[in-house]
């Protein structure tokens, strides 16, 4: 997933901006892509500001980044989403599968920094023993 679309997410549920994230894998590759098109307008997902904050040659360098795996967070109702495979999962609750969130998690959690598994709230997190 490009950071660039970061600005387009929103939660299936809340429909609230998803603006936190954490990146546990990202890749570069060069890319024909012309970055006055598909440079952010309102939000920057990479350096998590204000578009018109971040100079061009910072999104020149934006364009070729990929988030590999990672995760999404809502902050105004605690929904997470994976990004598995540079797709993010934004699946309504009710067609969640419990088995691919639970997959997901025993590949990734101990990767997720405490601060950022805190606001992971729905579905919950496992519990260590």
């Amino acid at each position: 997933m490009r950071y660039y679309f970061i600005e387009l997410l929103a939660c299936p549920e809340c429909k609230s901006p998803l603006r936190t994230y954490y990146v546990i894998k990202e890749d570069a590759s060069e890319v024909d892509v012309d970055v006055e098109k598909v440079r952010c307008s309102t939000w920057c997902g990479l350096h998590r500001k204000p578009a018109d904050q971040v100079p061009i040659e910072e999104c020149r360098k934006c364009v070729k980044r990929d988030i590999v795996e990672g995760v999404l967070i809502c902050t105004n109702c605690g929904r997470w989403y994976p990004i598995t495979d540079g797709i993010p999962i934004l699946i309504d609750d009710k067609f969640r599968r419990e088995k691919e969130d639970r997959e997901f998690l025993e590949k990734n959690l101990d990767k997720i920094p405490v601060e950022v598994r805190l606001l992971m709230k729905k579905p919950p997190l496992p519990v260590k023993q």
